[in-house]
């Protein structure tokens, strides 16, 4: 029985020894393979440019100069005439600069031009939908709607109540679409005023005679009345102005006057409007129109298009705007001048095609200055100018469909186009034959141009190009950042390695440690089977 266990033992014992020995081989492959990796870093090392930082001698070079006595001249370059001549010896490329009066056209972010605005509205529009579900919420006074297009879709949208007391805009909107005024003028319509009843009679023929409209003076104290006028006028309502009725329409006494002493002038007979509108940002549908509508009925809404134009241009920013007439142009030589050499640069200019257009307009096939198309503001101190045409441009700009504010003055989102001329140093260079003498030390001492009888002395400096420098170390800097960077990298990679090296060397120690154990208990196991095996053969010997 014992010699049966010891032999048992022994064979467990030469298995686990077996397993130990592969173990041992699988980490000592692993620390191999780790120590190509390791080898793959350090000679990727060894590959890497150390960066060398920038000399200034390498941007350092000898500069020849002279001066002219308005300018001084730099020699850029020179080169040896191919054939012979014995007045010049070198073709010689100079630069200097120069005031130059240059002509220019700039851009003003964000401009809040103020001006007055015209509503044109054209292109009356009625769209027809079916609806298909309909709310009213009385919290917003708004109106939700399901309907479907002529195509068949389905939408959903918003109807709120159009803001008539503080958007003229809206207000004459409603006066397009539903016919609320009609313009009368000199030529179309007679106010006959009676002094004694304060009463003003309308002939729409313009003759002042046969059966007329006659309209009294509106009550101030009638609380019904003035709401009803306030109502239908909105936003154009204007408490300094005085108002008469004939029970259905309205009239302003101030636009009368206006009408009747001008030729240009107009009045507006406005309907008696009670009526509040919805509107979805676009089209436009009456309270009235909505009371009547259930599911399944046809909704009908109103849109149309304003292409607005703008006149008494008033402002840029705060600074005043000031149209040029004709007299004051064709009287002042500077204005004259200036906006002369703002065309010539403008002209060659493909980039300020549009720019130049604008301001050549301002001009009749004459050359004629067109009184009050070009106007001028004052900013920090220096006069710009700038066209109508321009201030149209970013004007316009505020009533599109990208536009973020609810006035015209926050949201001209297009910048203003603006223009000046003023001296400019500009760089001029020129290239011409030149006799170069030079001294006895090789440096060139004299020049002499084949347009000039002056031999000019030259001066000869160091000159170091910082701006090429300073790039250069710039890029120095950047590559050893990345120089830096990928010696990290590489050492904290190498660290890692090196850590899990030291992992398998411990774990192999410990792998050594356990088959020396082994070996030694199997030994022991050897020797009971030996012991077993000798008594049994001296047992049978006897």
């Amino acid at each position: 029985m014992g010699m049966a266990a010891s032999q048992a033992r022994y064979l467990a014992l030469s298995a686990r020894k077996t397993n130990v020995e592969y173990e041992g081989q699988q980490i000592n492959q692993q620390r191999l393979t780790l120590s190509n990796q390791s080898a793959d870093l350090f000679n990727q090392m060894l590959t890497m440019s150390v960066p060398t930082p920038p000399s200034t001698t390498d941007y350092t070079t000898l500069q020849y100069s002279w001066s002219d006595g308005t300018n001084t001249s730099v020699l850029e370059s020179y080169y040896q005439l191919g054939t012979v001549n014995e007045d010049y010896n070198y073709v010689v490329t100079s630069y200097h600069y120069e005031d130059v009066y240059t002509g220019q056209r700039k851009y003003l972010t964000d401009p809040q031009i103020q001006a007055t605005k015209t509503n044109n509205f054209s292109d009356l529009k009625t769209t027809d939908y079916t609806i298909t579900a309909m709310s009213y919420s009385k919290t917003s006074n708004s109106y939700s709607f399901k309907l479907l297009n002529a195509a068949g879709n389905e939408i959903t949208v918003q109807y709120e109540e159009a803001d008539t007391s503080s958007s003229s805009d809206v207000v004459e909107l409603l006066d397009y679409l539903y016919g609320r005024t009609e313009e009368t003028g000199s030529n179309s319509g007679y106010f006959s005023y009676d002094e004694d009843n304060d009463t003003y009679t309308y002939y729409s023929d313009g003759s002042g005679s046969g059966t007329g409209v006659t309209y009294t003076l509106i009550d101030t104290e009638d609380s019904t009345a003035m709401s009803e006028l306030k109502k239908s006028y909105g936003a154009l309502y204007d408490s300094t102005k005085t108002y008469y009725t004939d029970g259905s329409t309205y009239i302003c006494k101030q636009d009368i006057n206006e009408a009747n002493d001008t030729l240009t002038g107009k009045a507006y007979i406005r309907t008696k409007d009670t009526n509040t509108y919805y509107t979805d940002g676009t089209n436009y549908i009456a309270a009235t129109e909505i009371a009547g509508l259930s599911i399944g009925d046809t909704m009908t809404v109103y849109s149309a298009t304003n292409n607005p134009t703008f006149s008494s241009y008033s402002a840029v920013g705060n600074c005043t705007l000031t149209a040029l007439d004709e007299d004051t142009y064709n009287s002042d030589a500077t204005i004259i001048t200036e906006i002369a050499q703002i065309l010539k640069d403008l002209s060659s200019d493909e980039d300020c095609a549009t720019s130049y257009a604008r301001l050549k307009a301002c001009f009749d096939d004459d050359g004629e200055y067109i009184s009050g198309s070009i106007y001028q503001f004052t900013m920090n101190g220096v006069t710009y100018y700038t066209t109508a045409a321009d201030l149209d441009d970013s004007l316009l700009s505020a009533y599109s469909d990208s536009a973020t504010a609810s006035n015209s003055i926050d949201s001209q989102q297009t910048k203003l186009a603006y223009y000046k001329a003023s001296y400019i140093s500009t760089k001029i260079t020129e290239t011409k034959n030149a006799l170069l003498e030079t001294d006895g030390t090789g440096r060139f001492s004299t020049v002499k141009f084949e347009d000039d009888s002056v031999v000019y002395d030259l001066s000869v400096e160091t000159v170091t190009d910082d701006d090429a420098y300073n790039d250069a170390m710039n890029q120095y800097y950047y590559e050893q950042d990345e120089y830096d960077k990928q010696i990290s990298d590489i050492n904290a990679k190498t660290e890692v390695i090196q850590a899990q090296d030291r992992q398998l060397q411990l774990k192999l120690e410990q792998l050594d440690t356990e088959q020396s154990a082994l070996q030694t208990e199997m030994e022991a196991c050897q020797k009971v089977v030996s012991k077993c095996i000798e008594d049994g053969f001296k047992t049978f010997n006897h």
